[in-house]
């Protein structure tokens, strides 16, 4: 089924991937139906290889972070210290081994799996060994789903995965990966914040960067993608105007959404793409998490773009206040 149009192939195979597993988290009613929005979202939009074998490699080790976080947990619960230096332990280890672009890519969702399992295992009001259960569920649904819409949407073949050179991962890439990270592991560890922990995504992407400028720019770039996907979240909802219950209705909607946004990422290119592949994901999130059959999920959709704020906030409040003891550093060494 290979429409000849240019990308109409990869926005069709987007769209129909993250709505139908969208719909059916919601159908199956899992306790963490908002793993079936973000794995087919992160597959679709970063993923290269859609053979069995590559959506392996994608998946695998994010299942294995979160067994051996819940591993963790479980032997370890009264004593809350030693998790949250095993996760610094596992954090600096996942740092080492990423040492170019796409291994800086696959180190977000192990590491964010991870966090976010250590997170949900500091209440009792949860099961975790349910929500691994649930993180595979998610993961065959959408390894099924997205290889039926590679056979009916094909991919050009024509297309080459990037070559990139490894660079060296330094002991100050390291401090700043582990002393960003597991601060803010420890502050949701210690505060009852729980709808923050989503936060940790971009804190992730950014403090995984190789360069100050690097950095800045993912800071800048989330702050753009991630609340402008709560606001696109936020209308969204308000369009539904409570007829979200109905299920075709809904599924409309939702894949008439996916499909503009993945259009535009279709049809850009460079940092433009990356840029409306991570709108695509901040809004479906939301949408995921809070928008349930009775509820709107407005009021929760307003606190996670205050969240994301105050933290892209926070973040950029770092790299000024360094920039400024580097500036002074520099001009008193030119002085002396």
């Amino acid at each position: 089924m290979l429409i000849k149009k240019p990308h109409t192939n990869e926005v069709l195979r987007v769209t129909f991937t993250i709505t139908l597993c969208m719909l059916a988290g919601k159908l199956l009613d899992l306790n963490s139906a908002v793993y079936l929005a973000l794995y087919p979202t992160i597959l679709m939009t970063k993923g290269k290889d859609y053979s069995w074998q590559g959506i392996f490699k994608i998946f695998f080790p994010t299942f294995i972070a979160a067994s051996c976080a819940l591993l963790v947990c479980q032997v370890f619960h009264e004593h809350p210290f030693v998790v949250w230096t095993i996760s610094l332990i596992f954090i600096d280890q996942m740092r080492c081994r990423a040492d170019n672009p796409i291994k800086l890519g696959g180190m977000i969702m192990p590491t964010f799996n991870w966090i976010l399992i250590v997170v949900f295992s500091q209440l009792d009001s949860f099961d975790m060994p349910m929500r691994v259960r649930e993180i595979l569920i998610s993961m065959l649904i959408t390894a099924v789903i997205a290889k039926i819409m590679v056979m009916l949407f094909p991919i050009n073949k024509s297309r080459k995965a990037p070559v990139f050179k490894p660079q060296a991962v330094t002991y100050q890439h390291r401090v700043v990966t582990t002393g960003l990270i597991g601060s803010g592991l420890a502050f949701l560890m210690i505060a009852d914040l729980i709808s923050a922990t989503f936060c940790m995504v971009p804190v992730i992407a950014a403090a995984t960067q190789f360069s100050r400028d690097k950095f800045k720019d993912v800071v800048d770039l989330r702050f753009l993608t991630q609340i402008g996907g709560c606001a696109l979240a936020a209308i969204f909802t308000l369009l539904m105007a409570g007829h979200q219950e109905t299920i075709i209705f809904y599924g409309f909607g939702l894949g008439c959404l996916v499909f503009v946004l993945a259009k535009w990422m279709a049809t850009s290119q460079g940092p433009s793409r990356d840029i409306h592949a991570d709108a695509l994901l901040a809004t479906m999130l939301p949408i995921q998490l809070y928008m349930g059959n009775t509820s709107f999920g407005l009021e929760n959709t307003y606190l996670r773009a205050w969240e994301l704020t105050v933290t892209l906030s926070i973040l950029f409040a770092l790299h000024q206040l360094t920039r400024s003891r580097d500036y002074y550093d520099k001009k008193n060494h030119r002085c002396t």
